[in-house]
């Protein structure tokens, strides 16, 4: 099977650009404009606010993001909206954006550390029989760039344990088990993917903590981009801690350390705490997408690295033409980026819009 997958996934090619930000007004036709997850601000009867993240990237061997954008720039437009279960909802929802935050102008400049936590519970057995999340993970793996030099590390969180690993500073890791430590080579981080297999129960809380602080601890005075990566198909059922104690701690480890730690969430199938995973998410200034099913991961995944190195965080006002009841939506639809006579267009499908208390 390892050598099946690894047999079918091209290696990126390396180019030797420079990785800096660019200028909108210098976009051609190779720009790339991706939708990179969403997250439920607040929703009440029928208006509420939502955020997308958006990356806008040129094309070129590494890509190269742009770093300013304004909201007036951007339009959405949502096609369709259902429940979880992919059922057509009668309820038409305009999204206007309102203000955008851009990343800083030297964010692709810093060399990406990336570490992929992956869920190892075996609903995956069900959900994802063919394995299809590791394919989505090497198409996030085979963009990180050789200039600079962006490092990626590979977990799984199962039952406590024993022996899992420690992290740079020594703190044992007992929820989020160590499969491949921080390197740049694409083929050792391929084979440790492959080593997350699923069997066991759902530690998530636990075992992103622990990641957290495995990404913060390694070489904690450099400069990097640190980014945490959660792939989980059910609801915490092994965790000591809560959703409130986990994103404390997630926020008091980067304030304590002067670091950023962001944290986007993966979620496949509706068998998912949608309220908590956005939480643990925006606490961290991270997003959420969601896949329904194992077939759709592949691009949720793959655009977490344009989300990494230039992400915009786009705040948007939400209104519905009825009111709408307690649960989750699934919105899908139309992301425009317009600016001096130039279009970039990308789809949008299963941004997560949760109504009830947060």
């Amino acid at each position: 099977m390892i050598a099946l997958i690894l047999l079918g996934i091209s290696i990126a090619g390396c180019g030797s650009s420079s990785s800096t930000g660019i200028d909108p007004a210098s976009l051609g036709s190779q720009a790339r404009l991706t939708f990179n997850g969403a997250l439920t601000r607040s929703f009440s009867g029928t208006q509420g606010e939502m955020e997308f993240n958006i990356a806008l990237l040129q094309g070129g061997d590494p890509p190269q993001p742009i770093t300013q954008l304004s909201a007036s720039q951007v339009s959405l437009q949502v096609n369709q909206v259902t429940d979880l279960l992919g059922i057509p909802q009668p309820v038409a929802l305009t999204l206007t954006p309102t203000r955008i935050e851009n990343p800083p102008s030297d964010l692709p400049q810093r060399p990406l550390l990336m570490a992929v936590l992956m869920d190892g519970s075996g609903s995956l057995l069900v959900l994802d029989p063919q394995s299809r999340r590791f394919l989505a993970v090497f198409r996030l793996l085979d963009q990180f760039r050789p200039a600079p030099l962006d490092l990626g590390a590979i977990l799984r969180f199962d039952n406590r344990g024993a022996g899992f690993g420690v992290t740079a500073l020594g703190q044992p890791l007992r929820t989020a088990q160590l499969l491949q430590d921080f390197t740049g080579d694409r083929e050792l981080l391929r084979r440790g993917v492959l080593r997350a297999v699923p069997g066991g129960n759902t530690a998530l809380y636990d075992a992103t903590v622990e990641a957290g602080r495995f990404l913060s601890d390694f070489r904690l005075t450099e400069r990097f981009n640190r980014r945490l990566v959660v792939f989980t198909d059910g609801i915490d059922n092994e965790s000591t801690r809560s959703i409130n104690q986990a994103t404390q701690e997630l926020t008091t480890l980067a304030r304590e350390r002067g670091q950023k730690l962001t944290v986007y969430v993966v979620g496949l199938g509706v068998d998912l705490n949608l309220l908590e995973l956005q939480r643990l998410a925006a606490a961290t200034e991270g997003t959420f997408v969601l896949a329904r099913f194992s077939e759709g991961l592949e691009a949720p995944f793959a655009n977490l690295f344009p989300a990494a190195i230039g992400e915009h965080r786009l705040q948007m006002r939400v209104q519905s033409n009825v009111p709408l009841s307690a649960g989750s939506y699934l919105l899908s639809g139309e992301l425009r980026v317009e600016r001096e006579g130039s279009r970039f267009v990308a789809p949008f499908s299963d941004a997560v819009l949760t109504v009830g208390s947060r």
